[in-house]
């Protein structure tokens, strides 16, 4: 979340010069991505003037369609990422789509585009009664932990008034 001012604080084009170089890079460089926008902005036209600004000679760049997810033994694909932003979209309507595409791929947000990712592959590979009974129960009762955790923070049930107001608490 410590990146969200510095990101909202950038022009639209720039927000999705970010979101695309970031995308080709990982999240790991998003600081230096931010700082070579503020110093260099007018001059990088595209997310390769952006990259190219970067040193990436500690790390490796990360495939643009598929991001090295947290635990190391599963791939986030693009679609994953692009969900995760539709979902912060719906949340946040006024939120712009650079901005919800960056989020989707930071740090804060990692864990949640992990449950994006193994959620797909859970239910792509379910194929029978009892995985997807097992599943089904999974989520409801992870559902009712969410809904509890938000019940007890007035700061959530605020956030969740305001992004959908049909929500209520049980």
């Amino acid at each position: 979340m410590r990146h969200v001012d510095a990101v909202q604080s950038l022009s639209e084009s720039q927000k999705a010069i970010l979101a695309k170089a970031v995308s080709k890079v990982g999240i790991g460089h998003i600081t230096t991505c931010l700082a070579a926008l503020k110093k260099s902005g007018d001059s990088i036209n595209n997310e390769n003037d952006l990259i190219g600004m970067l040193d990436l000679s500690e790390t490796t760049a990360v495939p643009s369609n598929e991001t090295e997810n947290v635990s190391g033994d599963r791939k986030v694909e693009d679609a994953d990422v692009d969900y995760l932003a539709s979902v912060l979209l719906k949340c946040y309507p006024d939120m712009p789509q650079a901005s919800a595409d960056a989020l989707g791929l930071s740090e804060v947000m990692a864990p949640s585009l992990d449950v994006v990712a193994t959620s797909r592959l859970a239910l792509r590979d379910a194929k029978s009664d009892f995985v997807i009974t097992a599943l089904y129960t999974l989520f409801e009762e992870k559902l009712d932990e969410i809904e509890q955790i938000i019940a007890s923070n007035p700061a959530f049930v605020r956030a969740m008034q305001l992004s959908r107001p049909d929500w209520k608490p049980n």
